[in-house]
């Protein structure tokens, strides 16, 4: 009789996206951090980069919650600088793919996904996670090896296990409605993690 495998510790990726709607409720950041506390979790220096561009760059309602989300990193330990741990080449590859033959934005859009997809790739002993709010980002990620995550569905999957109540998923969703960083969602659908969008993949 074999020995049944031992679960890969979880490792989560905090995307830009997140940290700035997370920026949105400091109630919903402290529920989010009390989720992820016991697992391991790291913030990459592109993800601060492109906060640190927003801030000072951004249109007026990211702006504010771009500074807000600066302020908001202790929880998530010290930026990891991916210069030696990334090849670009491959960097640039998946950005290409995200952004799906459009012309980029800036050249930084889609880095921070894109280097942690492609950091994802190479994790053997660890289960990688990401947390955030591009669909299209987390659809990417399944191919390669993450495992996505939304605010909500991670709310969502809080009331499935009973670390919290459906009606304050339901406040953290008015919440980021009123931030505009999402929209209106009742008790049920968090009961249920039928969310549309924002619960897939």
């Amino acid at each position: 009789m074999t020995s049944p495998a031992l679960a890969k510790p979880a490792l989560w990726f905090v995307d830009t996206s997140s940290l700035l709607s997370l920026a949105a409720d400091d109630n919903l950041r402290q529920t989010v951090q009390g989720e992820l506390v016991s697992q391991r979790r790291v913030l990459l220096d592109v993800v601060v980069d492109e906060l640190e561009r927003l801030a000072s760059q951004g249109l007026p309602g990211i702006k504010d919650l771009a500074v807000a989300a600066l302020e908001q990193l202790d929880w998530l330990g010290e930026p990891v600088d991916t210069g030696e741990l990334v090849a670009a080449e491959r960097v640039v590859e998946i950005q290409n793919i995200m952004r799906s033959g459009r012309s980029l934005k800036h050249p930084a859009e889609h880095w921070a996904e894109s280097v942690i997809m492609t950091m994802a790739e190479r994790l053997q002993q660890m289960d990688p996670y990401m947390l955030c709010e591009d669909y299209n980002a987390r659809v990417e990620s399944l191919h390669h090896n993450l495992t996505p995550f939304s605010i909500h569905k991670l709310l969502a999957r809080m009331v499935q296990g009973g670390r919290l109540a459906a009606d304050g998923a339901v406040t953290f969703a008015d919440a980021l409605q009123t931030a505009e960083r999402g929209k209106d969602y009742t008790a049920g659908e968090f009961i249920s993690g039928r969310l549309g969008r924002v619960g897939q993949p």
